[in-house]
This record gives C-alpha cells, sequence and structure tokens, in this order.
C-alpha cells in the first residue's frame, strides 16, 4: 500500500504462489481501527444470510463473469450450489480459478474476498444442500425456483488466498476515521 498523509490511495496486487494449507487463514496486518478476520470469523460470515459474489472466466473470451450466490463453508471449503449448466459451471470447465467477496449484510465493513481454485465438482448430495441453503437465505427448506431439468451441483473451492478485515460500527456511525488523527 502506498500512503501518504494516512491515507490508503491504491493497492498493490501481486501474483503469489499459494502458501501451505495451514498458512492460508493466517492474519493478514490492517491499520488501526480494524481488526482482521480470522478463520471462525469468516465461517461466520458464511453462516449468514450473506451473498457471495463469485467471479469466473468466461469460457468464450476470458472476460469476467460475476454472479451473486449463496454459499456455505464446510471445513475449509466453499461450497457453492448451482445447475449443470449455469454459466459459472461451464467456465470453470476450461479455468478452475475463482474469486469469492462476501460482505456482512449488517456491518458491510465486515468482509472477506477470497481467491481460489474450484477442486471438485458434484451432484452427490447437491439437492439436500440447496434446500438447506434455502432454509438459511429464505427461511424455508424449498426453493420453488427451480426448474425440473436443472440437475444441481456443488462446487467446492479451496481457498488459497484469504484477505478480510472489519471495521467495527461505532467508526462509521460515529463518523470517526481512525486514518485521519
Amino acid at each position: 500500500m502506498q500512503r501518504d498523509d494516512n491515507r490508503v490511495h491504491s493497492v498493490e496486487i501481486v501474483n503469489v504462489p499459494p502458501r501451505k494449507d495451514d498458512e492460508v487463514f493466517n492474519q493478514v496486518g490492517v491499520s488501526a481501527g480494524a481488526t482482521e478476520l480470522d478463520k471462525n470469523d469468516m465461517h461466520r460470515l458464511f453462516q449468514g444470510r450473506n451473498l457471495a459474489f463469485i467471479s469466473t472466466l468466461s469460457k468464450k473470451d476470458g472476460s469476467p463473469h460475476i454472479t451473486p450466490v449463496w454459499a456455505d463453508m464446510e471445513d475449509d471449503l466453499i461450497l457453492i450450489n448451482t445447475f449443470d449448466t449455469s454459466a459459472k459451471n461451464k467456465n470453470i470447465t476450461k479455468d478452475p480459478r475463482i474469486a469469492i467477496s462476501v460482505v456482512e449484510n449488517n456491518n458491510p465493513y465486515n468482509m472477506v474476498s477470497i481467491k481460489g481454485r474450484v477442486i471438485e465438482r458434484t451432484t452427490e448430495g447437491a439437492d439436500e444442500h440447496l434446500k438447506k441453503l434455502a432454509k438459511r437465505y429464505l427461511g424455508i427448506g424449498k426453493y420453488y425456483y427451480r426448474k425440473p431439468n436443472h440437475r444441481r451441483i456443488i462446487l467446492k473451492i479451496k481457498p488459497e488466498k484469504v484477505m478480510g478485515l472489519s471495521i467495527h460500527p461505532a467508526f462509521y456511525f460515529l463518523a470517526y476515521s481512525p486514518w485521519n488523527k
């Protein structure tokens, strides 16, 4: 990060090799007033009714394809339930790289951004998983918008890089900025 007068002007994104499995969720340094999200905080973001925005690379031309989805997390894998002919599923058959962003509904400054790869696609348990997600996101155990000919599939994503932070709501409710001292 480049700083001038204690304000962040830009962020440099670098392409680094994936860390070892046990290091992916290690904390990253953040500015005063913000706290780091650890693995448990990230799990809580996925347990709530927070939409996840996923980005895949278009199979046709490599351009980004972004979609809001329901998401789940089991152990260290992120699960996305979709239908087998969806654009996102087609895209990851060519390139398994995926990016995910989750922002908490009640505090938009609780967030996580994840880069990873789809390591498995399975239809096993996909219908039950969709019911579980419908219960969480809709409050009912049935997804009424499902078309009968859409076979459900679960995309299992292994995070390779995780960046997350949380700024306490008092900082923005009180119009206080910890960066302007």
